[in-house]
């Protein structure tokens, strides 16, 4: 029998765990599995948390079960969208609740995240129960402290009730585990953005705070502080897509402020293909091993993103802004003449030349200053940027909201849509040290600002709640913060009139990349001290994440491989690339593939 050890239970964790039990069936071998989370299933989706933190993706685009074409249709083959329908639930308000009354839910809305840890729930469930006869799968309600070497090759999974699992092979799928929190400059200690609950405490009513960072766990946090409080969000009598904040008067002063000093953007409420299905213009599989392996060489050399990669997805971007601005103003006929255009000015040389010939119909498009908005900005004062902001806000809200789908959006989609031939250039060291840093500092928050993106319903919330006074933004980009007695006191340092702000606290509103030497997990942190675990290095220099190869099994100290650790998931971004999101149909099959190499590896 052959016996492996999944090591937590969030999407990731899944992913293996269904694809063991469909691999089991192929294969007919016993194997039996065990199954290692200390919890309900969920994670950052637990079912405890208030409906007003939604996910950041329609629920039309998420499910679970996203297995390659050809599989069969196991029972637990459902979308979420799909799976709260059957489950009656509808909106009442914020909520979603089961029965009759409210609105039904659409493939288009935010469900809240404690429907996708009942649907995760489900699925396990669901999974545990279509297993084959030669499947044994066990779970343990406990959480793994430490993974040694046993004999005959195997490792020793020690639970944190004293238990342990020895097996051939251990899946490490531990999903967000926190780093320890930073210390900012100037002696400030970052209050963290979850659980939101603990603001109750931290951040009373009539308090201030202020926020570092502008995107996803930013939104949380301001929802939490305002709808959490008892505010409402209301339409504007004036306005069908904007709306008013009434306060409730148990809010918090709020302070936004973030290095780049550019808000993040929002979603497309319209579809511009959420699935992937626009097939690139420039950025072919064959231009980016051009770039990786020149001439065919079989030696990979390090690629300059900044440099090499950046004019191509530009190119690429302009392409799908052109193509959809077509499709809008003329239909499939124009669109296709246009994508023809463009792809021959490409191969021929005289892109640019092709580019200038439709800006007259369709309008000017500029990638960079899209993905660096903000960057070549000028600010005389804090009035004249936070007038700025909110204009940035509002124009990309009207690019959201535009019926057919923005082409400014659709270009912003690329981003997305190039996921998997990006990580073809940057994993496993594709970058030079330089580049990389230059990437993942100032380049990677940039992407996701624009490929992530927010539910357009927070743009529409974060403008009321500067309406009202409940938000500024004050500072401009990169302030400087420094501790007092009475508080934090922020300082701007790109206005030509200077501002402060005293507050009583500051939030993180932003997720840290995974780092080795500074996580909280106590299995990582052990992991590590014992050399079982180490660093990505370019050269001498390490980086943070942790150093695998590209089967997912880990180096020690020495540079030995662990070939019977694997990781996939969160822990492994830095050296993967955007390992952060749901396993779903099409656009997120990267997941699938991972999780299936590694099982077929261990099971056959």
């Amino acid at each position: 029998m052959i016996e492996m050890a999944i090591v937590g239970l969030g999407a990731w964790g899944l992913c293996v765990l269904e694809r063991t039990v469909n691999r089991a069936r192929r294969v007919g071998t016993p194997v039996r599995v065990h199954v290692v989370e200390p919890a309900r299933l969920g994670g950052v989706y637990t079912a405890a948390q208030p409906d007003f933190l939604v996910l950041n993706n329609a629920c039309g685009q998420l499910s679970l079960y996203a297995a390659p074409d050809g599989d069969g249709l196991p029972p637990y083959a459902v979308g979420l969208h799909a799976w709260a329908v059957v489950r009656g639930y509808r909106w009442v308000g914020y909520e979603c609740r089961i029965g009759a009354g409210g609105d039904p839910i659409l493939p288009t809305d935010y469900l809240p995240r404690r429907l996708m840890g009942e649907y995760l729930g489900w699925f396990y469930d669901t999974v545990v129960a279509d297993a084959p006869p030669n499947l044994e799968i066990v779970r343990h309600y406990a959480a793994a402290v430490d993974i040694s070497p046993a004999l005959q090759g195997r490792e020793a999974v020690l639970l944190e009730n004293g238990t342990t699992l020895t097996v051939d092979h251990v899946v490490l799928t531990s999903g967000h585990t926190w780093n320890d929190e930073p210390g900012a400059a100037g002696g400030v200690r970052y209050l963290p953005p979850y659980p939101v609950e603990h603001f109750d405490q931290s951040a009373p009513a009539g308090s201030s705070v202020a926020m570092a960072g502008m995107g996803l766990a930013c939104f949380d946090v301001l929802t939490a502080l305002t709808i959490g409080r008892g505010g409402t969000f209301v339409d504007r009598c004036d306005r069908a897509d904007r709306k008013r904040y009434v306060p409730s008067g148990r809010e918090p002063t709020i302070t936004l402020y973030s290095r780049s000093g550019a808000p993040y953007l929002a979603k497309a409420a319209h579809g511009v293909d959420p699935y992937g299905r626009y097939q690139p213009v420039v950025c072919t599989p064959e231009e980016f091993a051009a770039l990786t392996n020149p001439g065919g060489s079989p030696v990979r050399r390090h690629v300059d993103f900044r440099a090499e990669l950046l004019p191509l997805i530009f190119a690429e971007m302009q392409a799908r802004y052109y193509i959809h601005a077509a499709l809008l103003a003329g239909g499939d006929v124009e669109s296709t003449d246009v994508r023809a255009a463009l792809r021959q000015g490409w191969v021929d040389g005289h892109y640019e030349k092709v580019v200038d010939g439709l800006e007259p119909r369709y309008g000017r498009f500029d990638p960079g200053s899209h993905l660096f908005a903000g960057s070549d900005r000028h600010y005389t004062s804090a009035g004249d940027y936070q007038g700025q902001v909110y204009d940035m806000i509002e124009a990309d809200l009207t690019e959201a909201l535009r019926p057919g789908g923005s082409p400014v959006k659709a270009a912003q989609e690329v981003l997305r849509i190039l996921r998997d031939q990006l990580r073809s250039v940057i994993e496993f060291g594709g970058l030079s040290l330089e580049s990389y840093v230059d990437f993942q500092s100032n380049i990677r928050p940039r992407i996701n600002r624009l490929e992530a993106g927010c539910p357009p319903m927070r743009s529409q919330q974060l403008l009321a709640l500067l309406d009202a006074g409940v938000v500024r933004v004050p500072l401009g980009p990169s302030p400087e913060l420094t501790a007092r007695p009475d508080g934090v006191r922020l300082s701007s340092t790109a206005l030509d009139e200077p501002t402060s702000v005293t507050v009583d606290g500051v939030v993180r509103g932003y997720l840290d990349l995974p780092s080795l030497a500074r996580s909280s997990s106590p299995l990582l942190k052990r992991l590590y001290a014992k050399g079982r675990l180490t660093q990505l290095t370019y050269g001498d220099t390490p980086v943070g994440s942790v150093a695998i190869n590209e089967d997912f099994h880990p180096y020690d100290t020495e540079g030995r491989l662990q070939p019977n650790l694997s990781l996939l998931g969160v822990l492994t971004e830095g050296v993967r690339y955007f390992t952060h999101y749901l396993p779903s149909p099409r656009s997120r099959l990267r997941a699938v593939y991972d999780a299936q190499d590694c099982v077929e590896a261990v099971i056959g």
